[in-house]
């Protein structure tokens, strides 16, 4: 008998694991759609058993794809013959559905996804970050407690609904918050399911899309377009028509045996057979002892198969071959910095001071280290950033906090164990001004607040004293100095011992930031000259270059081929916006919009934003950064002390795919949207937000000046849902509400 030849796409996620075949024709021969239920090799395995069971030995698989977040296991261990991330896959699946598709949105269980193409190719993506309101999984978890059968009932339920209730757009904890209030106020099913169903794609647009692109031909893929009640609200939020393909479930799994059918170069597929799905495996855990992180290594084996592993924050026990086809470049900058940036000239023997490996040190610890070895004291560093330094962070943290906070903690624990005589943590207010025309070059309130963190949290023993002077360098040279020598004094130096430390601290320093600007130089030529693949790394010293921070980001793209520039490579100067953002009061605020500036004007460079969850002045600059990068696309990751490596390692991937697909010549521009400021002869009013009763006062003083002005209406309803609408979710509740308070008053008729 004839055998059919088919292509096998397998999607790996953590709620649902799907399988699909097509024939050379691209017809879905058969699918299934199997709860992952923590164990994505049995979901694999009684996928393909089912598939066998009802094909028989009627097929002949000649390709395999896995994607999703299990895809480098899966494919390992059933023999996968090409391994790509889910961005890819679903906008592959959406593609060849309708090559006119412009706008995906993909939602599934754990995650969402929003994808732009043009011309049949991805040029933008986005994924949720930290909050998981608009997944399908919080969907089925609410309409559970309301005792209601998400296949069969809430899609019924919320059509019968006259009148949604407003659940919010915000996480998880706010929207439960709400429901039970609404519930307590007499809300019926009906009205909180079409209210859940409206929170979830408010939460998606605000939240995920954000102020990205949505076109004319959207697609929605993944289970949760199963509900009905979801479909609508999308229809009537968005007013726009929205397709709901056929194997929707599927389009991951779809994807990825399209991909493997079009990029086949193998003579035979190294799919293992069907039989494979009959064989016993084992697992068999371990604590890999290379390095500080320790971590938890699982070794599966599957038949007579070599063993499989994974778990390992490198590349030591799991191959996942993420070379994207593209030699690595063997230029590791994070490295060579790190080796710079900590190089010690020790001076031992005489009382210790302990520095933390955290913070504004990633910068400024070749100043400090020169500083009290040049006044005769041993510098003691905490040790590398690793599980055990993150664990003993998190159990002595006493407030919730940024993550580079929290792990401050742990160093300052590992710096006791070192048993210091003094350990440093000055409470740094500013840095050095880059320009007059900046009112201020502030670090942020938890930065200034290190000290006081650390004392909170951390009992210091009597025989360990911290040094903790406030400092601040942006009040001038002069007054640093002075501010270093009672430093100084206070350690038993006397003056002119302080002065030539302070003199040598900052030749030193000058020193290493000129080589690190040299070395960047050197690089950037090369990469002009070579046409290497590379990006800059926008973020502060600590998040880009502490390993924890960055998720080793910088490694694995080096091991994809691309060459990561730290911020201080860049051959940036504050100075240079200045004329354009005067008000920008923090200092790395400064430098982090100096250095999109760089990359939007360079030919060769896009670049990765690295933030951190809770960062208030990121929750403003990062927009700022949106709207100065608009030759090309970056991508933003927000990191905490939960993020995934598998979840990193798919941002890149599909970064990378995109930035294939998009233009690098400034003359084909990212499309953004612009506002056109029109020249008025009318009288200017000043409108003012009521944020206390100051306000009226305020604007009484202004008319009594010959001004006109008045204070806007007391915040409502209306005023949050139009705030939160416009804002990113990350900023403060003022903000939000005054954003909405003007746009009110902006789209108020007359």
């Amino acid at each position: 008998m004839m055998k059919t030849n088919a292509f096998l796409g397998i999607d790996v996620g953590s709620i649902s694991t799907n399988l699909v075949l097509l024939d050379e024709n691209n017809k879905v021969l058969i699918k299934r759609y199997l709860p992952t239920a923590g164990k994505p090799i049995e979901a694999v395995k009684s996928g393909l058993t089912e598939i066998h069971q009802e094909l028989g030995d009627t097929i002949n698989v000649i390709g395999v794809g896995s994607t999703g977040s299990g895809r480098y296991l899966i494919g390992e261990l059933f023999g996968a013959d090409i391994i790509k991330n889910e961005i890819t896959a679903q906008a592959t699946a959406a593609i060849e559905l309708d090559p006119s598709v412009d706008t995906i949105f993909e939602i599934g269980g754990q995650d969402s996804k929003y994808i732009s193409v043009e011309h049949g190719a991805v040029i933008d993506f986005t994924m949720n970050k930290v909050c998981a309101a608009g997944t399908g999984s919080f969907l089925e978890e609410q309409a559970e407690k309301l005792g209601i059968n998400i296949k069969e009932e809430f899609a019924s339920l919320a059509a019968s609904a006259p009148s949604p209730v407003t659940l919010g757009d915000r996480c998880t904890v706010f929207i439960e918050s709400e429901l039970n209030n609404q519930l307590q106020k007499g809300a019926t099913k009906e009205q909180l399911t079409a209210g859940l169903a409206e929170s979830i794609v408010m939460n998606y647009l605000n939240k995920v899309v954000e102020t990205r692109k949505v076109g004319q031909n959207i697609f929605f893929q993944g289970g949760v377009a199963f509900n009905q009640a979801v479909v609508k609200a999308f229809k009537k939020i968005t007013n726009k028509k929205i397709t709901v393909p056929a194997h929707h479930e599927v389009t991951g799994a779809i994807g990825i045996a399209l991909l493997a059918k079009r990029e086949q170069s193998w003579g035979k597929s190294r799919f293992k057979g069907f039989q494979i799905s009959q064989a016993n495996y084992q697992t068999k855990p371990f604590e890999c002892k290379s390095c500080e992180n320790l971590c938890e290594i699982n070794m599966i084996s599957l038949a007579d198969e070599d063993p499989v592993f994974y778990g390992g924050r490198c590349e030591k026990w799991e191959n996942k071959k993420k070379g994207l086809g593209v030699r690595d470049q063997g230029i590791d900058l994070f490295k060579e910095r790190d080796e710079i940036i900590f190089h010690q000239k020790l001076f031992t023997g005489g009382k210790k001071i302990g520095i933390p490996r955290v913070l504004f040190f990633y910068e400024r610890f070749p100043f400090w280290n020169t500083f009290f070895s040049s006044l005769g004291f041993e510098v003691v560093l905490s040790s590398p950033s690793s599980q055990k330094i993150i664990q003993a962070a998190q159990e002595s943290a006493s407030t919730e906090a940024c993550f580079p906070i929290t792990l401050m903690h742990g160093h300052v624990l590992d710096l006791l164990e070192k048993k210091p005589d003094y350990i440093f943590l000055p409470s740094l207010i500013n840095m050095e001004k880059a320009s007059e025309k900046f009112n201020e070059s502030f670090n942020c309130p938890f930065v200034q607040a290190l000290p006081y963190f650390a004392k909170a949290g951390i009992d210091f023993t009597p025989e360990t004293k911290v040094l903790s002077p406030a400092l601040e360098p942006q009040r001038g040279k002069r007054y640093f100095e002075q501010q270093l020598i009672r430093l100084a004094k206070a350690l038993g130096k006397n003056r002119a011992e302080a002065i030539s430390a302070v003199k040598k601290a900052e030749k030193e320093f000058a020193k290493v930031k000129k080589h690190l600007k040299d070395r960047g130089q050197q690089v950037l030529k090369l990469i002009e000259q070579e046409k290497l693949p590379a990006l800059a790394i926008i973020s502060r010293p600590y998040n880009g270059s502490d390993p924890a921070l960055n998720l080793d980001i910088p490694k694995h793209l080096k091991t994809m081929g691309i060459i990561a520039l730290p911020l201080d490579y860049l051959p940036i100067s504050r100075a240079e916006i200045a004329n354009e953002f005067p008000n920008m009061y923090w200092n790395y605020g400064q430098r982090l919009l100096a250095a999109a500036k760089f990359v939007n004007q360079h030919p060769s460079l896009s670049a990765i934003h690295i933030t951190n969850f809770r960062c208030g002045p990121d929750s403003f600059i990062s927009q700022l950064i949106k709207e100065t990068i608009t030759t090309k696309p970056f991508l933003q990751i927000e990191v905490d002390e939960h993020a995934s490596d598998t979840g990193i390692i798919t941002r890149l991937e599909a970064f990378l795919d995109s930035l294939k697909n998009t233009c690098r010549d400034r003359a084909r521009p990212c499309p953004r949207t612009t506002t056109k400021v029109v020249p008025t002869e009318k009288k200017r009013i000043l409108y003012l937000p009521r944020m206390s009763d100051h306000a009226v006062a305020l604007a009484a003083s202004i008319r009594a000046s010959g001004g006109e002005a008045e204070v806007l209406p007391p915040s409502d309803k209306q005023t949050l849902e139009l705030g939160r609408k416009h804002t990113s979710g990350k900023e403060c509740h003022p903000f939000v509400v005054t954003t909405g308070d003007f746009l009110k008053k902006i789209l108020a008729p007359g």
